[in-house]
């Protein structure tokens, strides 16, 4: 069964925005999270298990990205896990 068209957009631009959104966004997100933990923990701990919960923590915000029904929120909701991360990073150093 064919997905409904009214669901379905045409604009290159909300494409483009999710896309992004999805492997930019997340990809820095994922980052800033294991940074900050990395900051704030033991780092002989996180950075090797970073290699693969990064990659989980990744495909999660690449799922809630495109779960996210306008690019706006998404981009928002990712810029705030980053910002977030940024502060935590600042104030850990």
């Amino acid at each position: 069964m064919p997905a409904n068209k009214k669901y379905l957009s045409t604009s290159p631009w909300f494409k483009f925005g999710k896309l992004s959104a999805a492997i930019l966004g997340s990809l820095m997100a994922s980052v800033g999270i294991h940074a900050a933990l990395a900051i704030w923990t033991d780092r002989s701990v996180v950075l090797p298990t970073a290699v693969y919960s990064g990659f989980l923590v990744w495909v999660g915000f690449m799922l809630v990205t495109y779960w996210v029904p306008k690019v706006c929120h998404a981009w928002s909701l990712l810029g705030g896990i980053i910002l977030v991360c940024a502060i935590a990073i600042y104030l850990g150093q």
